[in-house]
């Protein structure tokens, strides 16, 4: 089965998965027990701003990738947020845009899930007992983050302990109750962090949302759906001015 990720949460990131190799057991991390699988092609750029113009050139090179081109995709992956306006708008888009083209389904992962399975990764790597809980902080922009607390659901899935929120990061501190942190909002504002290593020091992750989606898909059963639905916990940045509207 091949799949195509896209996050558009803060940055952009592209990848091309194999998950064929997922239906064996022996197909496992064998260091957190995490499903595995096998990246074709990526590709990432860390500009904030330039989503539209960076999607169409990244997917067209991950697209005709050698190992890419010769078999078709079988579903498309999107991040749909809490994020920035611009940027996950875009990504939804051109997953649609693939999705239909290809006549392929599209899914969609919740960006601080898959940032939280990437935390809990390499809490498994270092030894974690499995029971740890992570505060998720991710960047919104206008000195506020995205914030929600996880426990692990299995090797591949999370579990959230909150509605994800817009907060400033003071008031994300005092969420608490937590064993890590994880999110670029941590690195933004270091405090939130509390003398603590930063896990997944990123706004989302291609590859843990495929993993994320595949667990929610196999619990679904036949002809599930994750819907592709953007999560905006805001209005856009951009607003026309009173009385520019259409006139009707």
């Amino acid at each position: 089965m091949r799949i195509l990720s896209i996050d558009s949460s803060l940055g952009t990131q592209l990848a091309v998965v194999d998950t064929a190799e997922a239906v064996d057991a022996a197909d496992t991390d064998s260091a957190t027990g995490r499903r595995a699988l096998r990246v074709l092609t990526q590709a990432e750029q860390t500009d904030t701003r330039r989503h539209a113009e960076s999607l169409g050139q990244m997917l067209s090179e991950s697209l005709s990738a050698p190992d890419v081109a010769d078999c078709p995709l079988d579903a498309v992956v999107a991040a749909i947020g809490p994020a920035p306006f611009t940027g996950l708008r875009a990504g939804l888009v051109t997953a649609e845009v693939v999705g239909r083209t290809r006549g392929v389904p599209v899914h969609g992962v919740p960006s601080l899930d898959a940032v939280a399975r990437a935390a809990f990764d390499e809490i498994a790597r270092a030894g974690g007992g499995g029971g740890e809980s992570v505060l998720v902080v991710t960047d919104a922009r206008r000195h506020e983050v995205y914030a929600a607390r996880y426990r692990a659901r299995g090797a591949d899935d999370v579990e959230p302990l909150d509605s994800p929120a817009v907060l400033a990061p003071d008031a994300a501190v005092r969420l608490g109750g937590v064993d890590a942190v994880a999110g670029s909002g941590a690195v933004l504002y270091p405090h939130l962090a509390a003398g603590r290593v930063v896990l997944a020091p990123v706004s989302g992750d291609p590859a843990a949302q495929i993993r994320v989606a595949l667990t929610r898909l196999a619990d679904a059963g036949p002809g599930g759906v994750l819907p592709a639905e953007p999560l905006y916990l805001r209005h856009a940045d951009v607003h026309m001015p009173a009385g520019r509207g259409r006139t009707l």
